[in-house]
């Protein structure tokens, strides 16, 4: 009887082991500077092998689609909308009876931002879904902090004199 209960448990172990693992899906972020104090967050999803995430919808009585919600903190206005890179895949599901958008492998999300003081901080949360041919994983959710660095100041020219 025990070790019934020990295969049990090691093959619920490894069940639940590879399901983590599918699951993952790894969020980096960059900012990277446009031009004056407008900046790009950007926002990368590798999506696992085999999988795919389900684009920003928004879906009625359909998937979950990822969703992005920028915190600006202090000093920081949003600028625009937010854009995914490549495009998403689009395709008539039958089980949801729509058109549907879905990414794979990776994609970058991007958002413009306008710095009004120094140096700030954007929070981003992030909601998502992957599936694969047979199934779906359940949502998953994080929160990143992403400081947006003061622009490098800019070099003098030689030779520059400064009026006494």
């Amino acid at each position: 009887m025990q070790k019934a209960i020990y295969n049990l448990a090691l093959c619920l172990t490894l069940l639940v082991s590879v399901t983590a693992s599918a699951q993952q899906v790894s969020w980096k972020s960059k900012v990277e500077p446009i031009e004056g104090d407008t900046y790009r967050i950007v926002l990368e999803a590798v999506i696992p092998d085999g999988y795919h995430m389900y684009d920003m919808g928004p879906y009625t009585d359909g998937p979950n689609a990822t969703v992005i919600e920028f915190i600006p903190g202090r000093g920081v206005s949003l600028e625009g909308e937010i854009v995914s890179s490549p495009e998403p895949h689009r395709y008539f599901n039958e089980i949801y009876g729509m058109q549907i958008g879905t990414y794979s492998n990776r994609v970058r999300f991007t958002q413009r931002v306008r710095l009004l003081v120094p140096q700030a901080l954007v929070r981003a949360r992030i909601e998502w879904m992957i599936c694969n041919d047979q199934s779906c994983m359940p949502p998953e959710d994080t929160e990143l902090n992403i400081p947006v660095p003061p622009r490098p100041a800019t070099t003098k020219t030689a030779g520059a004199t400064r009026p006494k």
